[in-house]
């Protein structure tokens, strides 16, 4: 196999051990003998507690926070985690505020994007769920031979709609993730032509559906290549009269080729907790692009430099479609999430770094016609 994301031998067990982990939070949250309508309510906060880990763990394998979940965070478990610190529990809240050490991913905790807060688990569940993730459960950093690189969060972002369905493969209230060599395949056919008629403008794009951000890892990926090389090719399709790669662009340095990618690649995505997954893969995205180009000494979360990626929380079916005030009538709880969650006056990028990027933007979903 090229891709552990293909893999279902990788996957298959990987799922089934957290979802065994949720049925095992939700029931601590519930109560022993609870109804399954119980069970239900607190599912969507059990899945999150599990999936937050997922999350550290893949951030954690990738040196991109302090050890929290593996072998080496043991030691600092025992000192830092006693029950008058919050036990467990107090250890894995830390450790999910870890991944919100970017003012782009710090919504990850807020109680408008996920049921993080709503219950809380038990001592013994959150040492289980630690204890399995500290010995049992296998890496998430892995060497790919083709498609994403493990460090684009490929895995854990397909693994959230596995967990937040009760039902066995349940498709988390029918989401589905599109597989990389589709993304690729159609990436092939619509960003390619793109570049090749557009040549020497940023490429604007936007994925009005982007769930975790599969089409957005992938179009950064695509977008590197285009901008500091002035060539792309196609990945998936195979070339011929009506499929060329796209050539003649003029190579830029890496700085102005990640500027440009920033301000192009947009997207929006109806479930918040889905959409906060998709900005932090954007963020590491980013970030790794500077690290490997030499921008970046560390790779790390906390040393990434602040911007904002431009994805809505939002319902794009009613984009342009309905004025603001109907839209909070419909969507009242999306529409109480403003500016995605962060504050108006973000920290701006230092002087010494060597890129400028946008600053934090919230994309109208409403044309003034809809305003009028």
């Amino acid at each position: 196999m090229t891709n552990l994301a293909d893999d279902g031998a990788f996957t298959g067990p990987l799922v089934k051990a957290l979802r065994c982990h949720v049925d095992a939070f939700a029931e601590s949250m519930a109560g022993p003998k609870a109804t399954l309508a119980a069970l239900e309510k607190v599912r969507l906060s059990a899945a999150a507690w599990v999936y937050y880990s997922a999350l550290v763990a893949w951030a954690e394998d990738h040196k991109l926070v302090d050890p929290w979940l593996r072998a080496d965070a043991k030691d600092r478990r025992e000192e830092y985690a006693p029950p008058q610190a919050g036990g467990m529990c107090g250890w894995l809240a830390r450790a999910y505020a870890a991944l919100c050490v970017h003012p782009a991913t710090w919504c990850l905790l807020d109680p408008r994007y996920s049921a993080l807060r709503a219950h809380n688990p038990s001592e013994d569940v959150c040492r289980d769920l630690v204890d399995w993730w500290t010995s049992d459960a296998p890496t998430l950093a892995y060497e790919v031979t083709s498609g994403p690189a493990s460090i684009s969060g490929w895995i854990v972002g397909d693994v959230l709609q596995f967990l937040r369905d009760s039902r066995p493969g349940g498709g988390g209230g029918g989401n589905a993730q599109t597989p990389w060599w589709i993304a690729d395949g159609i990436l092939d056919m619509t960003l390619i032509p793109a570049a090749a008629e557009f040549r020497g403008e940023t490429l604007k794009t936007i994925d009005a559906t982007c769930g975790t951000g599969h089409f957005l890892v992938r179009k950064i990926d695509y977008l590197w290549e285009w901008y500091t090389t002035g060539s792309l090719h196609q990945r998936q399709m195979k070339p011929g009269k009506t499929m060329k790669p796209a050539t003649g662009g003029t190579p830029l340095p890496a700085a102005e080729a990640i500027r440009r990618i920033v301000a192009g690649v947009d997207g929006c995505e109806i479930d918040p907790l889905t959409a906060a997954v998709a900005r932090l893969r954007f963020v590491v995205a980013i970030g790794d692009l500077m690290h490997r180009s030499g921008l970046l000494p560390t790779l790390r979360l906390d040393t990434i430099p602040p911007f904002q990626p431009r994805i809505v929380v939002g319902d794009s079916l009613l984009a342009e479609k309905v004025s603001a005030e109907e839209y909070a009538r419909i969507h009242p709880k999306l529409a109480a999430i403003q500016n995605l969650g962060i504050p108006d006056e973000a920290p701006a990028v230092p002087a010494e770094t060597p890129v400028v990027i946008t600053s934090p933007i919230q994309l109208d979903l409403f044309s003034e016609v809809a305003h009028a």
